[in-house]
C-alpha cells in the first residue's frame, strides 16, 4: 500500500487511496464490537481493550477463499474438479468446536504448506478420492474449515 513502492504515478496513486481507504476503516478500543468477531481473531492476551485495532472484513471473504483454496488443492494435488454432486461446505469454528474434524485431518490428513502464510491440513476418503476434510490455518492468526462431500 506504500505509495512509494508504486511504479508508475498511476500505481502510486492506487497505493495511497488503497491505504487511506483501509485506514478510514480501522475501529479502534470502544468501536470494536464484541460479537462477530471470526473465531481466534479476537482480543489478545495482554492488550489493553483502548489500544486495540480492528478491521472489518466481511464474512463472506472467509468463505470465498476456503472454497478457491480446496478447489484449486484437489486441481493441483488430484487433478480433479469439484463438481456436482460433490460440494464444498465452510466452517468457522474456534479450536474446541473444531476438534472432530482437526483430530480427523491429523489423524488421516497430509499437510501442505507455503509457510508462513498458509498451512493446510487435507484428508482425503480414499474410497472416492474425492470427498474430503480441510482444515486451511492463515498466518498463525486463524482457520478456516471446508469438507467436500456429496450433496
Amino acid at each position: 500500500m506504500k505509495p512509494e513502492y508504486g511504479k508508475t504515478a498511476s500505481d502510486k496513486r492506487a497505493r495511497a487511496a488503497l491505504g487511506q481507504k483501509i485506514s478510514s476503516e480501522i475501529l479502534q478500543g470502544d468501536q470494536i464490537p464484541n460479537h462477530g468477531i471470526y473465531p481466534n481473531l479476537g482480543a489478545r492476551r495482554g492488550s489493553l481493550p483502548t489500544s486495540q485495532m480492528a478491521v472489518v472484513i466481511p464474512a463472506e471473504f472467509f468463505r470465498r477463499i476456503t472454497e478457491k483454496i480446496v478447489r484449486g488443492i484437489t486441481y493441483l494435488e488430484d487433478q480433479r474438479f469439484i463438481e456436482p454432486p460433490h460440494k464444498i461446505q465452510f466452517f468457522a469454528l474456534d479450536d474446541e468446536s473444531a476438534r472432530p474434524l482437526t483430530e480427523l485431518t491429523e489423524r488421516f490428513g497430509t499437510v501442505l504448506a507455503r509457510e508462513p502464510g498458509i498451512v493446510l491440513k487435507r484428508a482425503v476418503v480414499p474410497e472416492d478420492g474425492i470427498s474430503s476434510l480441510y482444515e486451511i490455518e492463515f498466518w498463525k492468526q486463524f482457520k478456516t474449515h471446508a469438507t467436500v462431500s456429496e450433496e
